[in-house]
Parts: structure tokens; C-alpha cells; sequence
């Protein structure tokens, strides 16, 4: 659950993740992080692909089915403020992964009209094209400077 916390905040935010605490999932927050994105014109876009990518969701209203979560629910007590409210897909790396879009998840997985994206060798996860910029996923850096 730490790992798709972390996928979350990076995916929008940018913030670093750091190993240790946990929190109960009980959907309280205990920390906003507000991202400060101007978002590309049509994001979020106005339906969702045939995975479900795409889907406009409200914080806790469990509208992301199939393992998809929502952008605006509370991950181990934070939420972020300033995304867009969808429903995305998120999957930690394989062991060993390099590249998690091309070794951890099969072609499809993000269905049409969706990029996957990579974080820090780490995670892959589902953004529709047209919160992209310009067809490019967002860089992520590790706080630390590490790979």
C-alpha cells in the first residue's frame, strides 16, 4: 500500500516517498499536498477509455472499479489537492525492473487513449493521453538525487 501512496503522490505532485510509516487506510487525512500543475487543455478528458482510465471520480465516492483508484482519495493520510479527480491504474515494478511499462505490466495495460508512465524504475501507472504533455509523462527525480 506504501508503494501506490507513493505512485500517487509522484504521479502529481512530485514529492518524494519515504519508507516506514504506515496509516490505518481509514480514509482520514492528516496531509494536503497541493500540486501546482497547469494541466493541458481536455484534462480530465470527458469519458473514460474501455479500462476505465480516464473516469471522473470524487474523493471516497468509490467510483474506480477493477483495481483502479482514484486521483483525489486519501493514500496512508494524504490527499493531493490541485489533480484531476480520475481513475488511474497503478502497478509496482517487478523485481529487477528497469523500465515497468515495458517489463512489468502487459501492452494493453492501460487500454486506448492512455500512456503508462514510469516512476523512478519503481512504478507504472495510467494517464489519459490527453493529460500528458505534449504525448511526454511527467520526469521524476528521487529527492536524494539516486536513480
Amino acid at each position: 500500500m506504501h508503494r501506490l501512496a507513493c505512485v500517487l503522490g509522484l504521479v502529481f505532485a512530485g514529492s518524494a516517498c519515504a519508507g516506514g510509516g504506515s496509516h490505518a487506510g481509514d480514509g482520514s487525512v492528516d496531509a494536503i499536498i497541493e500540486v501546482s500543475i497547469e494541466w493541458p487543455d481536455g484534462c480530465p478528458p470527458a469519458t473514460a477509455n474501455e479500462k476505465g482510465v480516464g473516469l471522473a471520480c470524487t474523493r471516497n465516492g468509490g467510483e474506480c472499479k477493477n483495481g483502479l483508484v482514484c486521483t483525489c482519495d486519501p493514500q496512508l493520510g494524504a490527499v493531493l489537492a490541485g489533480v484531476p479527480c480520475i481513475c488511474t491504474r497503478a502497478q509496482p515494478a517487478q523485481n529487477g525492473s528497469k523500465i515497468p511499462c515495458k517489463d512489468s505490466v502487459p501492452a494493453d495495460y492501460c487500454g486506448t487513449d492512455a500512456t503508462c508512465c514510469n516512476i523512478l524504475n519503481s512504478v507504472a501507472y495510467c494517464v489519459p493521453n490527453v493529460c500528458t504533455f505534449s504525448g511526454a509523462c511527467l520526469e521524476f527525480v528521487a529527492a536524494d538525487g539516486g536513480p
